[in-house]
């Protein structure tokens, strides 16, 4: 029997969500259904999205409104909590779900990190999922409880980035 398997892909640099990507491409080159969640991105036309949603085993959402307010207390957070909220709910019902082998909750622990939504019922509904189940984690911050029940911990650290010498954000790169 294969194992339920909790992969986390933390910390500031850049590649969380493409090494979580190409963890997706692997697991459909093994005939595997698979289910993404976004948690803040809004954007509709990353690459990633305009490539996977090509494959009618892989069900895409995404429960952002973008980049958040720089001041917590601002009335636009509510927007982004409740679109968070919304997207918590389809991960439970993804984690809980038998029709999906692969499940990718790409910046939940970004959401976590700036209260967006609670960890608890995440975190049982991870620990609950069915044998077999391959969960993929990504997003800084990432809270000590899920880092304590992932089986594997990888943290991205910057070292340069293109942004700070001017580059904007690329097709292809970034997007």
């Amino acid at each position: 029997m294969k194992q339920k398997r909790i992969l986390l892909f933390t910390g500031n640099g850049k590649g969380k969500s493409t090494a979580s990507f190409g963890m997706l491409a692997r697991a459909l080159g093994h005939g595997m259904t698979a289910r993404v969640i976004q948690f803040v991105k809004a954007q509709d036309g990353v690459g990633e999205m305009v490539f996977f949603s090509r494959f009618e085993q892989v069900a895409w959402d995404h429960y952002g409104k973008g980049f958040l307010p720089a001041d917590p207390s601002s009335p636009l957070m509510e927007s982004h909590r409740q679109a968070a909220l919304v997207g918590l709910e389809a991960a439970l019902d993804a984690l809980k779900s038998d029709e999906y082998d692969f499940v990718l909750l790409d910046e939940v622990c970004f959401a976590l990190s700036q209260n967006l939504i609670p960890l608890e019922p995440l975190l049982e509904a991870i620990c609950s999922a069915q044998a077999g189940k391959i969960i993929v984690l990504t997003g800084r911050n990432a809270p000590q409880e899920l880092i304590d029940i992932a089986d594997t911990v990888t943290e991205m650290r910057m070292v340069k980035h293109g942004y700070e010498q001017g580059l904007l954000s690329q097709a292809g790169v970034e997007e």
